[in-house]
C-alpha cells in the first residue's frame, strides 16, 4: 500500500492468518501449518496462534483493513458452531464482499512473505490485478464482473466436518496468480479475481456463484448463515444436510 503515499509506521508484524480466526479454528486445540514452502513434505508444525506473521502492512493500513478480520472470525465462528452440533435453529448474517476481501487480503499476505509456493519453490507473490487490487480491498464496487466466491460443491457431495483453512493459488500462463481455491470446514471454494472465462475454468461451469445463505439441516432443526450482496444480483442457497457418520465395523 506504500503507493498511495499515506502510510504510518512502523511496521505492523501482521497476522497472514487473523489470530481470530486461527483461535476459532484450534478451538481447545492446537493450530498447526503445513504445505508450505519452508517445510518438509507433508511435515505439520505447530505454532502459536501469534506465530504466524509477516512485514507487510504499517500501523495505519493493518487497522484500516481490521474491520475485515473481524467479519472473518464471525463467519468462521457460526459456520463452525453450526457444523459441530445441533444446539437448535440458529441464524448469523455477514457481508460476502467482508468475506471475499479478507480472503483476498489473506492470500496477498501469504503471496508477498513467500508462503505460497508450487512444490518447493515459492510463487513471487504477483497476482494477476496488482494494479487495481487496492482498490478491490477498499470497495466492493471495484470487483470485475463475474469475479468473486464460486461455491464449486454439487449437489449430493458430501463432505467431512473438520477445522481446517486450506489455500491453493492458481495461476496464469505468466504465473501471475488469477484465482485461489479454499477449503472452508471442509467446504470448496474459488476465489476468482477475473471477469468469468469458462475456457480457463471449466470446473466453474454450474458452480455457485457468491452463494446468498449457507443452510445447515439437521433433523430437528435449520442453522442459517446468511451472505449478503449489493451487486443486483439473485444468490442461492447452499444447503448442507447432516448424515450421521457410519459407525466404524468391528
Amino acid at each position: 500500500m506504500r503507493d498511495l503515499g499515506s502510510c504510518v509506521g512502523p511496521i505492523s508484524g501482521e497476522h497472514i492468518i487473523s489470530e481470530s480466526v486461527i483461535r476459532v479454528l484450534m478451538g481447545d486445540g492446537e493450530f498447526s501449518v503445513g504445505g508450505l514452502p519452508w517445510l518438509a513434505p507433508d511435515e505439520e508444525k505447530i505454532l502459536a496462534p501469534k506465530s504466524l506473521r509477516t512485514n507487510c502492512l504499517c500501523t495505519k493500513h493493518n487497522s484500516a483493513l481490521h474491520p475485515l478480520d473481524d467479519a472473518a472470525k464471525y463467519f468462521f465462528a457460526s459456520l463452525k458452531s453450526y457444523l459441530e452440533g445441533d444446539a437448535g435453529s440458529r441464524h448469523a448474517i455477514v457481508s460476502g464482499h467482508d468475506v471475499e476481501r479478507w480472503l483476498l487480503k489473506t492470500a496477498k499476505a501469504a503471496a508477498v512473505s513467500k508462503n505460497l509456493a508450487r512444490g518447493r519453490a515459492p510463487l513471487s507473490g504477483a497476482f494477476s490485478r496488482d494494479a487495481v487490487l487496492l482498490d478491490m480491498l477498499d470497495e466492493p464496487r471495484h470487483w470485475p464482473e463475474g469475479a468473486g466466491l464460486y461455491c464449486t460443491m454439487n449437489t449430493g457431495d458430501r463432505t467431512l466436518n473438520n477445522t481446517r483453512f486450506q489455500l491453493q493459488p492458481l495461476t496464469n500462463a505468466q504465473e501471475d496468480i488469477e484465482a485461489l481455491a479454499f477449503n472452508i470446514l471442509g467446504l470448496s471454494f474459488v476465489l476468482l479475481l477475473e471477469p468469468l472465462d469458462e475456457s480457463n475454468y471449466p470446473f466453474l461451469r454450474g458452480a455457485r456463484y457468491r452463494p446468498g445463505r449457507i443452510v445447515v439441516s439437521y433433523p430437528a432443526s435449520t442453522n442459517w448463515l446468511t451472505m449478503s450482496w449489493d451487486d443486483g444480483r439473485a444468490h442461492a442457497p447452499l444447503t448442507m444436510q447432516f448424515v450421521q457418520p457410519m459407525p466404524a465395523r468391528p
